[in-house]
């Protein structure tokens, strides 16, 4: 899912072989207030597809995944900001 449809390329605000009913996930680099992923989620309910969850690189732990899991959305994040902080102390 793009932001906003692209003005050039295919303009199409979900990319790749998507079809109504197909289960997706979104990916995001960086969840801060979770807002790109609920776009990202509405818009691929309004094609008609069903969200099985967001991977995110990075949680910032700024209210994000808390947001997103109340719009009924798991999230799986591979790091979490306090974990990457630590390690850079370490």
């Amino acid at each position: 899912m793009r932001k906003e449809v692209k003005t050039h390329g295919t303009g199409k605000l979900l990319e790749g072989p998507f079809s109504r009913g197909d289960r997706v996930a979104v990916i995001e680099d960086v969840i801060t207030t979770g807002g790109s992923a609920i776009r990202a989620i509405d818009a691929v309910r309004a094609a008609g597809g069903v969200v099985a969850g967001v991977l995110a690189l990075v949680d910032r732990e700024e209210g994000g995944r808390q947001t997103i899991e109340k719009a009924g959305v798991p999230v799986v994040a591979l790091a979490t900001a306090t974990q990457i902080i630590s390690a850079l102390q370490g």
